[in-house]
């Protein structure tokens, strides 16, 4: 079995680390944009009701409340299917854009790095099966 080396160790988890790190700014970015989208849909959606309250309470017949009420309703379903077009879309990219990063070099290595460390533990457990005769 080949000897495990620190600089070889350090190399190894610098690479972990890296691939890490890499995971965590999309995982963030992703959330960025999730955030901004939910945000934006929230404030339409408010904006839309308080327009669609001002319209009730200015509305002096009682029987048009509820075809003005009615004619609210296809404005807000469509915000609601642009909202899920926008998540879908977010989401895909993100997805893409992970697994495009995750078949670069660096990734690969680091995905290789996990194996390496997991026969330099065995090896540990060997040299110390050598030393301990019981």
């Amino acid at each position: 079995m080949p000897a495990i080396t620190l600089p070889d160790l350090r190399a190894q988890l610098a690479m972990q680390v890296d691939f890490l790190s890499q995971v965590s700014r999309h995982s963030f970015d992703t959330l960025e944009q999730l955030s901004d989208l939910n945000m934006h849909t929230a404030r339409r959606m408010f904006d839309d009701g308080i327009r669609l309250g001002r319209a009730l309470a200015s509305c002096n017949d009682p029987m048009q409340m509820g075809a003005l009420a009615m004619r609210a309703i296809p404005p807000a379903a469509e915000g609601w299917r642009n909202w899920h077009g926008a998540l879908v879309n977010v989401l895909t990219n993100s997805g893409a854009t992970l697994a495009r990063d995750a078949n670069d070099g660096g990734w690969q290595a680091a995905r290789g790095a996990g194996g390496n460390l997991r026969n330099a533990r065995a090896g540990f457990e060997d040299m110390g099966a050598a030393h301990n005769p019981t």
